[in-house]
């Protein structure tokens, strides 16, 4: 009887310390990566939410762990919401009742198809910059062209929806321009048909509002990070698409979930609230993945020595907005 007791207790406490392992490995394996630049990482998620890898034919629970690839397929059942990081500045919010489809998860042709349900785009990027999102819906085609909110609907009858609350999109094969105010439906015939539309708060559904809350949230989750954190991260960051890159995605051990951390001074989010910025390139910094192995990479605190990255087309002097950088104290 003792011996079956001593074998059952440690049993018990193997499954533990295995269980104990793999929590680890997975909190270590997403704090390694603090610094990111890829799309595809799930930053939030509640309720009912699965996932199914490209051409399995299990679904299986998503978790906020999950790095989703080209191919995957995410639904949502009772209560579920979701949270997808697409190109470094911008995020996929879906809720309950949808199902997308990350059809090319690369930062050159970042392409969604979404099957069935809503959900929001909040893209955020500075002037003539083309964010170059591609999202897909029965009967419509739709690229995201400039920063923005956007609210998708493939509705019961077929009938494909956006509303475009700011920004602007190109709709069909001949890329109609759409944009902030107007909503564009595209049913059975293929064409698109445009009206202005009035955004009101009273119209606000539990999707709008949760992703109102949550562009909130991580910009303030943007003003916590020091300077000294940043430094630290980017010691261990090296990405062949960082020349190309207006930002990357920093994650915050505490609230377990990454934000936006632009390059270039301040970024205006769409929600009205702002990323700030303290990063610097080191004069004479190599980069690893550059060609030659020389090139720029990114730096915190620079001060004196630092200088900035090529902005982008239109940034004006000084940074995207004049408004005074926070100061704010070093841990």
């Amino acid at each position: 009887m003792r011996n079956t007791l001593k074998t059952s207790l440690r049993g018990l406490l193997a499954l533990a310390f295995a269980a104990l392992c793999a929590a680890g490995a997975a909190a270590q394996g997403r704090d390694a990566r603090v610094i990111s630049a890829r799309a595809g990482g799930v930053n939030f998620r509640a309720g009912q939410v699965e996932y199914n890898r490209e051409g399995g034919a299990a679904w299986r629970a998503l978790s906020d762990e999950d790095e989703l690839q080209s191919g995957d397929a995410v639904r949502t059942g009772a209560g579920g919401r979701v949270e997808l990081l697409l190109n470094p500045g911008s995020y996929l919010r879906a809720g309950e009742g949808a199902q997308f489809e990350l059809a090319d998860a690369s930062l050159e042709d970042l392409r969604l198809k979404l099957v069935r349900g809503s959900a929001v785009i909040e893209a955020t990027g500075y002037g003539e910059t083309d964010l170059s999102i591609l999202v897909e819906m029965p009967q419509a085609r739709v690229r995201i062209v400039r920063s923005g909110i956007y609210r998708f609907n493939v509705l019961p009858e077929g009938v494909a929806e956006v509303g475009v609350q700011k920004g602007r999109i190109a709709v069909g094969a001949g890329e109609l321009l759409v944009k902030g105010g107007h909503m564009v439906r595209v049913g059975g015939s293929g064409q698109p048909e445009v009206a202005e539309a009035k955004f009101r708060k009273e119209d606000r559904d539990a999707l709008d509002l949760w992703s109102r809350e949550r562009g909130k949230e991580l910009a303030k989750m943007n003003e916590k990070v020091s300077s000294r954190q940043v430094a630290a991260a980017f010691d261990r960051f090296d990405s062949p698409f960082f020349p190309r890159l207006y930002g990357v995605w920093y994650f915050n051990p505490r609230a377990r979930c990454y934000t936006f951390l632009p390059f270039y001074s301040s970024w205006g989010s769409p929600y009205g609230h702002s990323y700030w910025s303290w990063l610097f390139i080191p004069d004479g910094y190599r980069c690893n993945s550059c060609a030659g192995g020389r090139g720029p990479r990114a730096h915190a605190g620079g001060g004196s020595r630092g200088v900035r990255p090529p902005a982008p087309r239109g940034t004006p002097p000084g940074g995207v907005t004049d408004r005074p950088r926070p100061v704010r104290s070093q841990p």
